[in-house]
């Protein structure tokens, strides 16, 4: 059978009916599938055979090969652990600090963690995995046999361009070349690259052998020396050759080359100084003495020295001989420029020729070039002919054409063309690979056929060639049929020039460093040995994969020893070490060991990344950085180095675009990672440089204020960094902006602001809007005119903005409607008379509007102002039906005052997809009661769309509620909106909706419990009674543990459980937030116990706060063990300690303290003040940067931040002035406690900060905003009437009521604020706008603009009632929802009203919500006949204060009676829906009502202050104290006190006096506020108020204080303080009636008795 030599690519052209052919089929039939076509379309044609065969070899190899395999991995195992335990200890691990943290590693000790914590390297990328048969032995130490080792790097002084024959001795020729002994090392597995590395070697050795002949003819002076090389240099060389030759006894040889004897020698040193002054050098470093004697202490040396030098005048070497003296002596003597080796070898005084060549002769090019030339025809030429240079010379071309023809075969390198070229492949036919690349290339050679079919020719034979090369071991396994991985050629290799070698060397070799070391590195030869070995089965069996990568693993580890070869690495090394670790730090779930690894190697992966430059790594690397503890990523950055860090940051910042860092997609815990890091980063360098900042820019939105001040002001200012501050200013906040800006302020080249020029404003414009206003303030027109535009555009506030249009435009008549157009947002801070005419022009008026409705919508101007009173006409003239989406999303800060009628002109769906925005303004309750009743009825509402439709809560109604669709939503969606309904509605919609859920659950009980974790918390206690037993709550414990429960009910299940089961102090863990139920009793029962310091953090820890009696119990349990670790508790709860335990607390535990009061500044703001005052001056302390001169600076007030209004008035007197003007606008946000208002006040009005408020102008009262109030009546009324204008003040009311309306604003005006005082300051603010000002003057009759620019109430009942029909109607909401108005006023109202509103029978819903508080003084027969049977609408009027008894009654009586409902027939919706109205009935009916449907209803009736009379109140708790309820009083426990909350002011006396000390501490402290000051002195004895906690001490008023006798006084007192003595004494004596006392007096008395106290 013939075969194609295109084996690889010719067709099957044998017909399969040759009978002389059945051995070649068969041949065939078993060839690998690899082999070729043919072979593989043999093996499809007989697959059944080869299916057979391979099945068979499979079941033999899988039985023998599982068995070997799985024995070779466990014994790999076992040694890998073994070498683990070894290279640990002699590679230096990062030994953890005190914190149990390592510090920074390098690469190989990342290589040895990773092996240790199961990390699989890619052994074969970092180049350590065996390729073939290691044929070196690393740890035996051999000498030197390499010719073309680089030489040593002599410095050219140290050769001399002279030769002189007299210095060289005669000696017969010698066959230099010949003692060239190589060793060729075998290839196993030769690629392609390997067959250029075998040429480079062999033309290598044609050179060596070439230059020896050089310095042959040297030595016999065939040549006339060597140019570069002094003569004494090769009389040494020859020297030594003669010993190795055999012509001489080496003994001689060495004896000529004794240094010894020559560094003796002064003659020589006279002679050879300047020619071979290397050797002078050598002389003095390895026979100091001689040379010493001989030279430096010779005299008569140097004056024969001196005396050739005159004659010469050469210099030169006397000075280095002087210069190698000097060093002897001082004994620093540098090396001669030579390798360890050669100065190894020269300190041994054994030295070969081969040695001696390497260390001290030029390399092999050099010295032909120095007998040839540089390889020019002319430098040939010159040599004489006949002469062996001429004869050297031409057989050294020979070799450069060899070397250019093997330039001109690099047929790996041709193009298509070269192929063709006949000329080209005659020269390199013989180019080993040549037929190969081309025949067995299918795309290639069939290319060629078509243009040349000569090729077949050329083909011809060659896989019958390629077959005649196998060996038999070879011809076999190519018979298998098995996927081998391995080149079978390497079996055809004689081992026999291998083991020559290595027995060779392990005669004449030894073992490399200590014995430990040497084993080691010979483990790891065997170890390579044995994968070469595996290698060759490769494929056999599947076991052999993992046994070939534990093998890697353990030859990798076996490698780490040798530090020198990971000091570089490949590009594919550092991309497979990120890779794995990516991999790793993806796939691990244990967070500790993943920081583990980032905090011991960081920078060793910061390297590889900026190396490789890989963003996907340093994406990978970051996301993990930001799951790390915060004190972790502190730490790793600290520990790194300086240099690291930059480079990390400077890759980083290059990097940042690719890494696509979404911080509006990160979680809270991602940011604050992010800004713990940039902390760490910035922290690191004390002084940060401008390069730096450029490199941490991308940090910049994460900088904390704190280190933006601490940045050099000058650095601020240098314009690379104002460049990045500018390009990142959009992820800025608004803090961060005004740091900058505050630090920019504080550099000296600044300047004052009227100076700075246009190109410096232009470079810091993103940072204009956040100068300090007081600077702000002093720009000129000249600086504002070119920035109006971007000022415009931008989000300015109104002090700022008003000083623009105030600088721009002094003069009204300079406003035109073109100027109007270009201000943008400075448009909404013009006055809104001027700004009405504009309104009113057509020309502008669309522009105009649309940019005011904007400014609305985000907030820059009220909505409700002056300015909507003119602005609401003109756009209700507009068809809102016509107009496109984007007007109506700029309309969405206006739409709630334009009335409902105007909306609901548009489809339910329009209207529902508008008002699904977030952030949008609430609705009144009238028009959000319209509006959802139309969406209700007109789609399908779904309890989806309800929770998005927050500005129409209010209008919730049972018709809506009735026809709501309960859709399936996710789970924390559901939550969020039942906390929003639950939290922030009425107690009536609560109820409804509570119902309404309930109703639903019954319908369809499938997502029962999904439902029940969000709804659980608002359950009444009495359902939950009836509902849960202990082996319930037990049976289900997972699903309750986490539940947020009320205090109440947690107190009940906690119970529960007891009841069913004793809890252990382990068990209450397991509990969750139940066990924050615990009782006082269950606590002190475990006091004793080795688990009681744990027990007191978990439940110290536990989220929602903790219980007043429990904090109080555990306080009293931490008094009695004072040796119980404070540190240990929740800093929430720390927070609440007694000052003497504050002043125990590490300072870490501070920290942590006013860390978690920043974040929970509400919960700080319900504590006693004295308690505020006490952190306040730790924060100081603990915070505070180092006062100079006892003041506090602007870096303490920015930490200080909120607390700063609670220092005590020393501290307040030490404030730097100018520091706090700078930081005004951000006090406008703080809550300023009542104690600290005239301290403040003074402050403010002093010389250097404000001064007297009577030399005040508009721009100051701006500056101050709502600070105002902290100013005496007496300060107030002294600012003029001219700067109070009705817009000065509209901005001062409006900032004060949007800060009443914010969380801490809200908790503020409850727990901190005198509220008489607050109502004082206002009616002095706006005096010049509702009084007369002058006798003269007419009492002004209010607007509606002039309503909404102040407040209803400020305007006295006669004034109201002279309003105008048209502007009552307009502003009748705006009247209805100020529930400060007097009756008086209330009832001028509707008597004004009464004659839009009748007939009242008549009134619709949602005019009766319209009218608001107005209602209660309609008649008594008209609340009778008007219908408010809707429970939506009883929900708001049954919250309304003010009401008689009279009225009540009649609204009662008129429900009822439309109703036609007996009392007995109340639901407890109806009862919760009552809410104040509930007094309307009368003692018996209350008597008549369903106790359970009270005791449901009272959850939503707690927090109110019902207007009941005291016999009302009795019957409502006598009719709690029934079984159907609660049961008997004296059966309650303190869940069921706190769960009726006011209500309990209702027990009579002497169930009051009865009441045991747990029930006392149910009790509410808005009951406690609520008894008559006659009622507490009367049923507590001092032993019951001493059993108050510090909450409900604190709720104790001023009025039954006074009704307390002393011994009650003192229980309080002690309550109030905790039991310290001191701080009663000090608190009883600023007690209420003593505040108004001169502050001198009252000091001196409270030192006074302190004093009494001590003695």
């Amino acid at each position: 059978m013939r075969q194609d030599g295109r084996s690889g690519n010719a067709s099957l052209e044998d017909s399969d009916d040759d009978p002389g052919s059945m051995q070649s089929l068969l041949l065939q039939a078993l060839s690998r599938s690899g082999g070729g076509e043919r072979g593989g379309h043999l093996a499809q044609k007989n697959l059944a055979l080869v299916q057979g065969l391979d099945g068979l070899r499979r079941g033999l190899l899988h039985r023998v090969g599982s068995s070997v395999y799985g024995n070779l991995r466990k014994k790999v195992s076992r040694v890998t652990l073994a070498l683990l335990d070894d290279v640990s200890s002699l590679v230096d691990m990062p030994q953890p600090n005190a914190q149990g943290r390592c510090s920074v590693g390098d690469l190989r000790q990342l290589i040895l963690w990773g092996i240790r914590h199961n990390v699989t390297w890619n052994t074969q990328a970092l180049g350590v995995k065996s390729q073939g048969l290691p044929s070196s032995l690393p740890f035996l130490s051999c000498p030197s046999d390499e010719g073309d080792e680089p030489r040593s790097q002599l410095p050219p002084a140290h050769l001399s361009p002279k030769a002189s024959p007299s210095s060289r001795t005669n000696s017969k020729p010698k066959n230099l070349h010949k003692l060239s002994t190589t060793t060729h090392r075998s290839q196993f597995k030769q690629p392609q690259t390997g067959r250029k590395r075998a040429s480079y070697v062999q033309q290598k050795e044609m050179e060596y052998s070439t230059s020896i002949e050089i310095l042959e003819a040297a030595c016999n002076e065939s040549i006339p020396g060597l140019t570069g090389v002094s003569n004494f240099t090769v009389f040494l060389y020859c020297k030594l050759f003669e010993g190795e030759n055999g012509s001489v006894e080496p003994a001689v040889a060495q004896m000529g080359l004794d240094l010894h004897a020559t560094c003796s020698d002064a003659a020589w040193y006279l002679s050879a100084a300047e020619e071979d002054f290397l050797w002078v050098h050598v002389c003095s470093e390895f026979f100091a003495h001689e040379f010493n004697n001989t030279v430096c202490a010779n005299s008569s040396f140097w004056l024969q020295r001196a005396h050739q030098a005159a004659l010469t005048k050469d210099f030169f070497n006397l000075t280095s001989i002087d210069d190698l003296c000097v060093q002897l002596s001082g004994e620093a003597i540098g090396g001669p420029g030579l390798d360890e080796n050669c100065l190894a070898q020269l300190g041994s005084r054994l030295l070969s020729a081969q040695a001696f060549r390497h260390c001290f002769l030029p390399n092999n090019s050099v010295l032909i070039s120095a007998v040839c030339g540089r390889e020019s025809p002319d430098s040939l030429q010159s040599l004489p002919e006949g002469s062996w240079a001429a004869a050297y010379c031409s057989k050294i071309q020979n070799f450069s054409h060899v070397d250019t023809i093997e330039d001109s075969c690099q047929f790996r390198d041709w193009a298509a063309h070269h192929f063709t070229n006949f000329t080209l492949l005659e020269l390199c036919g013989q180019t080993h690979g040549l037929r190969e690349y081309i025949c067995l290339n299918a795309t290639l050679y069939n290319q060629l056929f078509r243009s040349m079919p000569q090729f077949t020719n050329f083909c011809e034979d060659l896989q019958a060639e390629l077959e005649g090369r196998k060996c038999l071991l070879q011809r076999f396994f190519d018979m298998l049929p098995a996927p081998y991985e391995f080149d079978t050629s390497q079996l055809c290799v004689d081992p026999a020039p291998l083991l020559v070698e290595v027995v060779h060397k392990l005669s004449v070799c030894e073992v490399e460093g200590g014995e430990r070391e040497g084993f080691l590195v010979m483990l790891g030869y065997v170890l390579r040995v044995l994968d070469f070995m595996v290698g060759l089965s490769s494929g056999l069996d599947e076991g052999e994969i993992e046994a070939r990568q534990g093998l890697g693993q353990a030859i990798l580890l076996s490698s780490l020893l040798d530090n020198t070869s990971w000091a570089t690495l490949q590009p594919e090394a550092s991309m497979s070490i990120l890779h794995t670790v990516g991999v790793f730090l993806r796939r691990e779930q244990n967070a500790t060991l993943k920081e583990d690894l980032l905090s011991c190697f960081s920078p060793v992966l910061w390297d590889l990344i900026q190396r490789d430059d890989n963003s996907s790594a340093l994406r990978v690397l970051l996301q993990e950085y930001l799951q790390m503890p915060r004190d972790s990523i502190r730490t790793l950055v600290m520990s790194a180095e300086k240099d690291a860090v930059k480079r990390f940051l400077s890759h980083m910042h290059q990097s940042w675009d690719q890494l696509q860092v979404e911080t509006g997609q990160a979680s809270q815990k991602e940011l604050q990672a992010m800004e713990t890091m940039t902390a760490a980063f910035i922290n690191k360098f004390p002084r940060v440089t401008p390069e730096l900042f450029v490199d941490l820019s991308q940090f910049i939105p994460f900088m904390s204020v704190s280190d933006i001040m601490r940045f050099p002001a000058s650095l601020i200012v240098n314009d690379s960094v104002l460049t990045a501050i500018r390009d990142h200013s959009s992820g800025m906040k608004s803090l961060q902006k005004k740091a900058f800006m505050k630090r920019l302020l504080q550099a000296s080249v600044v300047g004052d602001v009227p100076t700075w020029p246009p190109y410096f404003l232009s470079s810091i414009l993103p940072l204009l809007p956040y100068l300090p206003v007081s600077h702000f303030q002093q720009l000129t027109s000249q600086q504002l005119t070119p920035l109006v535009e971007f000022l415009g555009n931008g989000s300015l506030d109104g002090v700022r903005g008003r000083h623009v249009l105030r600088t721009l435009f002094s003069k009204k008549n300079n406003l035109t409607s073109d100027s109007i157009l270009r201000l943008g947002v400075l448009a909404c801070y013009l006055d809104p008379v001027d700004l009405r005419s504009f309104i009113q022009d057509s020309a502008v008026s669309l522009a105009l509007w649309q940019q005011l409705a904007l400014c609305m919508s985000k907030g820059f101007i009220s909505d409700s102002g002056r300015l909507s009173s003119w602005l609401i006409p003109a756009v209700q003239n507009l068809n809102i039906s016509s107009m496109a989406s984007p007007e109506l999303s700029a309309l969405s800060g206006l739409l709630p005052q334009l009335g409902a009628s105007y909306l609901l002109s548009l489809p339910s769906q329009e209207i529902l997809e508008i008002l699904s925005q977030p952030g949008l303004h609430r609705y009144s309750p009238a028009q959000a009661f319209q509006i959802l009743s139309k969406i209700s009825k007109d789609t399908t509402l779904t309890m989806e769309k309800l929770c998005r439709l927050k500005p129409l809560h209010p209008g919730l109604s049972p018709a809506v509620l009735r026809d709501l669709q309960w859709s399936e939503i996710s789970e924390a969606a559901y939550c969020q909106c039942w906390r929003t309904l639950l939290t922030e509605l009425k107690p009536g919609h609560r109820a409804m909706l509570y119902n309404a859920m309930q109703e639903a659950l019954h319908r369809d009980p499938q997502n029962i419990t999904q439902q029940f974790n969000c709804l659980s918390p608002f359950v009444p206690l009495r359902k939950l009674t009836e509902t849960l037993n202990g082996e319930a709550i037990l049976r289900d414990i997972s699903l309750h543990r986490d539940i947020l429960w009320s205090p109440q009910q947690a107190q009940l299940l906690f119970k529960k459980i007891q009841e069913f089961k004793n809890i252990t102090s382990k068990m209450a863990g397991s509990l969750g937030h139940i066990a924050s139920g615990m009782s006082c009793d269950f606590l002190r029962l475990w006091s004793n116990d080795t688990d009681f310091a744990e027990l007191l953090q978990f439940v110290s820890e536990l989220p929602g706060g903790m219980r007043p009696a429990l904090r109080k119990c555990i306080v009293e349990e931490l008094r009695k063990q004072p040796e119980l670790d404070l540190s240990a508790l929740g800093s929430g709860f720390a927070a609440t300690l007694p000052v003497t335990m504050i002043e125990n607390l590490s300072n870490i535990s501070l920290r942590a303290i006013l860390d978690h009061i920043q974040a929970h500044f509400a919960d700080f703001l319900r504590l006693p003040h004295y308690k505020q005052t006490n952190l306040a001056e730790k924060a100081v302390t603990e915070l505070g940067s180092s006062q100079a001169e006892g003041a506090i600076d602007g870096t303490t007030l920015d930490i200080l931040g909120p607390l700063l209004p609670f220092l005590d008035r020393d501290s307040l007197a030490l404030v730097d002035r100018g520091a706090l003007a700078l930081r005004l606008e951000e006090m406008r946000s703080f809550c300023l406690p009542k104690e600290a208002l005239r301290d403040i006040g003074a402050l403010l009005t002093q010389k250097d900060l404000l001064g007297e408020p009577s030399k005040w102008q508009v721009e100051d009262v701006e500056h101050l905003g709502r600070l105002v109030f902290s100013l005496s009546t007496k300060q107030i009324n002294a600012i003029p009437l001219a700067v109070l204008n009705k817009d000065t003040v509209e901005q001062v009311l409006v900032g004060q009521s949007r800060w009443e309306d914010s969380v801490v604003g809200g908790v503020c005006a409850t727990w901190c604020m005198d509220q008489h005082r607050q109502k004082q300051q206002t009616q002095g603010l706006i005096r010049g706008i509702v009084r007369a000002r002058s006798r003269r003057a007419k009492v002004p009759v209010p607007s509606c603009a002039d309503i909404r620019g102040t407040f209803p109430s400020a305007w006295m009942s006669t004034q109201l009632s002279r309003m105008s029909q048209e502007d009552l109607k307009q502003c009748v909401e705006v009247l209805a929802q100020d529930a400060s108005m007097s009756s008086e006023q209330r009832r001028a109202l509707w008597l004004k009203l009464r004659q839009s509103f009748s007939p009242v029978r008549e009134l619709r819903a949602d005019q009766v919500l319209a009218l608001g508080s107005v209602v209660t003084e309609m008649g008594d027969r008209e609340l009778y006949d008007t219908s408010l049977t809707d429970l939506g609408v009883l929900a708001h009027v049954g919250m309304l204060t003010g009401w008689s008894p009279k009225k009540m009654r009649a609204v009662i009586s008129g429900v009822m009676r439309k109703l036609k409902l007996r009392v007995e027939q109340l639901t407890a919706v109806d009862l919760a829906t009552f809410g104040h109205l509930i007094c309307g009935l009368s003692p018996s009916e209350i008597k008549r009502l369903s106790p359970y449907n009270l005791s449901m209803a009272v959850l939503f009736l707690r927090e109110a202050s019902l207007p009941c009379t005291e016999q009302q109140m009795e019957t409502l708790t006598s009719c709690l104290s029934r079984p159907e309820a609660f049961g008997p009083v004296s059966a309650w426990g303190p869940e069921v006190f706190t769960e009726i909350g006011t209500l309990a002011v209702g027990l009579e006396d002497m169930v009051l006096s009865a009441l045991v000390q747990e029930q006392v501490e149910g009790i509410t402290p808005e009951a406690i506020a609520l008894m008559t000051p006659k009622k507490m002195a009367v049923v507590f004895s001092a032993v019951q108020l001493s059993w108050l906690s510090v909450e409900q001490a604190w709720a104790v008023t001023d009025e039954q204080w006074a009704e307390l006798d002393t011994e009650q006084r003192h229980a309080v007192g002690l309550a109030r303080y905790e039991g310290d003595v001191l701080l009663e004494l000090r608190g009883r004596n600023w007690a209420p009636a003593a505040l108004n006392a001169d502050s001198s007096t009252v000091r001196s008395l409270a030192l006074c008795l302190l004093l009494w106290q001590l003695i």
